[in-house]
């Protein structure tokens, strides 16, 4: 760790990092370690990267989720996701080998942002901030390299931004505070959310094979795209969710609708 790193000391030891802070770190085949970060850890996985998950093996998200999937429901009632690792002694991810990873340009965000961890507040991400510190890991010799980098640099060379603007998506509803405080344990709810968040092949299909379009007031230009563009499909689901939990003008009822349901309620 350079000096730059080690003056950010807060009381209680931990090193922040801010963008051009410098820290040390190079993976490679060649170290004794290697592979050792991919086995026995929990990895959550974020819609985005199911999307790039499930496509690089060419198989659908229903088929991705039951093959390489552990769903629970977390403390604010949403589902989550995590990666299946074996069953036997190593608990290894799926798709390591001695060689390495077999999807490693679609590696999900927890793999490509290590060895940091984002230690950003609330308070930071409002203000457009980001800060992060330096996993304790004893094992691994990753950080015995020469080479100094910044954590910005290390953030463009993962590829880590498309993953940050849609995580700060995702976010806006399970960070959302009336969400959080109420806790959700409607079933049906919780499907609807994974649904939408996690299983985009089945969303697709409750979009344009339900009564969906009759309802909502939706452009040919985003249907087609809906058909076809996943990262568009993901969007579009997150825009039915702040309008189904959130009660945002996210997304436009049919006026013809619109005024059955208000004749049907007795509103002029």
């Amino acid at each position: 760790m350079t000096k730059t790193a080690e003056m950010k000391k807060n009381p209680g030891g931990l090193t922040v990092l801010g963008p051009q802070d410098i820290f040390r770190f190079e993976c490679r085949p060649e170290r004794a370690c290697f592979t050792r970060c991919c086995r026995d850890i929990t990895i959550f996985l974020t819609p985005y990267d199911i999307i790039r998950m499930k496509n690089a093996l060419g198989i659908s998200s229903e088929k991705f989720l039951a093959d390489y999937t552990v769903a629970m429901i977390g403390d604010a009632g949403f589902p989550v996701v995590a990666l299946k690792m074996a069953v036997d002694e190593t608990k290894r991810c799926p798709f390591v080998t001695r060689n390495g990873c077999t999807i490693y340009t679609h590696r999900p965000w927890a793999c490509r942002i290590y060895p940091l961890q984002p230690e950003s507040t609330k308070i930071t991400e409002k203000a457009g901030k980001a800060y992060y510190s330096v996993m304790d890991v004893p094992f691994c010799r990753g950080f015995d390299a020469d080479i100094d980098r910044t954590v910005s640099e290390w953030i463009d060379s993962q590829g880590i931004s498309q993953y940050l603007e849609m995580e700060t998506l995702f976010k806006n509803i399970t960070n959302n505070p009336r969400l959080l405080r109420e806790k959700i344990t409607n079933r049906q709810i919780q499907d609807m959310y994974y649904m939408a968040c996690y299983d985009s092949d089945r969303f697709r299909r409750f979009v344009l094979e339900s009564t969906f379009l009759d309802r909502f007031d939706v452009t040919p230009e985003v249907v087609a795209a809906l058909k076809t563009d996943d990262v568009a499909l993901h969007r579009f689901a997150l825009q039915w969710l702040e309008y189904g939990l959130l009660a945002q003008q996210a997304l436009k009822v049919k006026p013809n609708v619109l005024a059955a349901k208000k004749r049907e309620l007795g509103i002029e």
